[in-house]
C-alpha cells in the first residue's frame, strides 16, 4: 500500500523476494523505512486489491459461519 514493492508471501508467513526469504515485518521495514508496520493494513494482494486485514476478516467470517452452521445440526 503506497509502494511499488512485490514479494510472494508465503505458507509459513514469511515473504519471498528477489530470491531471499525474510519475515513478512522485516520486509515492510525495509520498504517503508519504518522501525514497525500494521501489516494488515500495509499489505495489499495483488490480484485482488484487498489489504490482508480484509483477506483475514473474510476468512474469519467464513469460519465462523461453518461453526454456526454445525453447532445449528
Amino acid at each position: 500500500k503506497g509502494r511499488e514493492s512485490q514479494g510472494t508471501l508465503l505458507e509459513n508467513g514469511h515473504v519471498l523476494v528477489d530470491g531471499s526469504e525474510m519475515s513478512l515485518q522485516k520486509w515492510l521495514q525495509n520498504v517503508f523505512g519504518w522501525a514497525s508496520v500494521h501489516t494488515y493494513g500495509f499489505v495489499v494482494h495483488q490480484e485482488t486489491g484487498k489489504t490482508l486485514s480484509q483477506i483475514r476478516k473474510e476468512h474469519m467470517d467464513k469460519k465462523l459461519e461453518e461453526t454456526e452452521e454445525e453447532t445449528a445440526e
